[in-house]
């Protein structure tokens, strides 16, 4: 489950990737990819990833068991409140990530 410590730790992770990797090209990252990528990555893109994780809110719900439905329109910043839920509807706990530019 993506916890808020976890954003923190990708927000700094991308950080250092922008200022230390970014700028000696794309084949410098491209061994750290588990899975190769198509075209190689700008160097933009982690800086407007980072952007977008720092507005970025992270809820809970309660999902299907396969976790394509919300068995609950509510979502929560509470992962004991959304786990109690899931449990007690036999889903899932679902972590949302709300973009609060929108």
């Amino acid at each position: 489950m993506l916890t808020k410590r976890h954003l923190a730790l990708i927000r700094a992770a991308l950080l250092f990737f922008d200022e230390e990797m970014s700028p000696h090209g794309p084949a410098v990252a491209r061994p750290y990819f588990e899975v190769p990528l198509d075209r190689d990555l700008a160097p933009e893109e982690a800086e407007q990833l980072r952007q977008l994780l720092q507005t970025c809110e992270l809820k809970y719900a309660c999902g299907d068991s396969s976790g394509t439905h919300l068995l609950s329109p509510e979502l929560t910043a509470s992962v004991e409140k959304a786990r109690n839920v899931a449990l007690a509807h036999s889903g899932r706990l679902v972590t949302v990530l709300l973009d609060r530019e929108f």
